[in-house]
């Protein structure tokens, strides 16, 4: 393991994550949890799902795939929005509405995750 890696989960642990005994399935890196519950391998820089069988394994990683997309869509939709507004090639006012609504669905999606 890397001394960047190392900081990154020492970093992690101080933010009030967990470090779990479980590792990463691709890179063999130590696992944290964070606060909210999420797992990540900091090495790989990925969320990584731990389940008990293989129906729970293939209801998580479809779902938190579908989430995962879904928030990488609307962030990348927001960061054009941004661009256009200070380029001034879109309607200010309709532009900031659509962003409100995509944020509003970015939240949803994080709250999912947490449940």
């Amino acid at each position: 393991m890397s001394s960047h890696v190392s900081k990154k989960i020492a970093s992690a642990l101080m933010e009030g994550g967990k470090l779990l005994a479980e590792a990463c399935p691709v890179c063999a890196s130590p696992l944290v949890q964070r606060k909210t519950g999420e797992v990540f391998c900091l090495s790989c820089e990925k969320q990584v799902v731990i389940v008990s069988s293989d129906e729970e394994a293939l209801g998580k990683v479809t779902v938190n795939s579908v989430l995962y997309e879904l928030e990488e869509l609307m962030m990348r939709r927001i960061k054009a929005a941004i661009e256009s507004v200070k380029s001034g090639e879109a309607d200010e006012r309709s532009t900031l509405e659509n962003m409100t609504l995509m944020l509003d669905v970015v939240k949803k999606i994080k709250e999912l995750r947490k449940s």
